[in-house]
């Protein structure tokens, strides 16, 4: 079965489009990334499980794993093979895109058989199509991806939306998604290369569905960025699918939002409000 397939069979099976963005933040000074007597791993693992029932996929920041170093990146591996063990399909958070032969060893490393192998990727497409390729070759074996189109952050519109005759770069990008795409539909409706869109911007992300009509997209925002249930699922088709959202501290640090709970049981808690609320929003669009 192909990814958006499995995707979507995932989306059914459990009633819900909320991915659990597994981001251990980094020390601070007034708060510890890591809770106390907990490895990386364990804290990881411990959200994942708890999270398991309400969530299609987990998304693991490669940042926050390469910051800490070998032991950051074996509890990658980790955290990986746990979540597939609950049945979880796998998002490795990347970001990567390079000339062609290092895009190929980053397709091989996160898409391949190895120890950092996910179910998909995500992947910047801003060096081109010959870097792009090396990805899509992968989705022809079941492996998905998800390309860079309007990001969530503030600034994103500094050269996403420049002017490229006469519309947003962005869409000019939209639309080589859709290209990418077009050969990799499965039967229901969508492809494997999938689209990242901001749910901070939820008037972009309905032009990004008219443009991309047959691709899933990732929104990014909901929760701690401050985009509402609403916002998140301004992308979704006219069926209620093709959309995915991401929630990660909200989720991960849960706890700090309910302290007369255990770690795992606010993170639960939080993961089906969450599932709930974006539910509400999807029937709300009254399809």
């Amino acid at each position: 079965m192909d990814f958006a397939d499995r995707l979507v069979e995932a989306q059914q099976q459990k009633r819900s489009v909320l991915v659990l963005g597994v981001d251990p933040q980094l020390d601070t000074p007034t708060s510890p990334g890591i809770p106390v007597k907990r490895t990386l791993a364990d804290f990881c693992c411990e959200i994942i499980e708890a999270c398991a029932d309400f969530v299609v996929a987990v998304k693991p920041q490669l940042a926050f794993f390469e910051a800490r170093g070998l032991d950051g990146m074996a509890a990658f591996a980790k955290v990986v093979r746990f979540a597939r063990s609950r049945g979880l399909i796998t998002i490795a958070d990347a970001k990567r895109g390079d000339i062609g032969s290092t895009s190929a060893a980053y397709a091989e490393a996160f898409l391949g058989g190895g120890d950092f192998a996910c179910d998909a990727v995500t992947v910047n497409p801003y060096l081109g199509s010959d870097a792009m390729a090396p990805f899509v070759a992968r989705v022809r074996s079941g492996r998905g991806l998800f390309v860079l189109v309007k990001t969530s952050n503030p600034s994103s519109g500094e050269f996403q939306d420049l002017d490229v005759c006469g519309r947003p770069l962005w869409e000019a990008v939209a639309d080589r998604v859709r290209g990418w795409g077009s050969d990799f539909i499965g039967g229901c409706g969508l492809s494997s290369v999938a689209a990242v869109v901001g749910a901070t911007y939820p008037a972009q992300a309905a032009r990004a569905r008219a443009l991309m009509p047959n691709t899933i997209v990732l929104a990014p925002g909901f929760g701690a960025q401050g985009a509402s249930a609403a916002d998140a699922v301004a992308a979704a088709r006219g069926d209620g699918l093709g959309v995915i959202v991401n929630a990660s501290r909200s989720l991960m640090y849960a706890v700090r939002m309910r302290a007369e709970q255990s770690m795992a049981e606010a993170a639960a808690q939080a993961a089906r409000a969450m599932r709930d609320e974006l539910n509400q929003a999807l029937a709300a669009r009254h399809w």
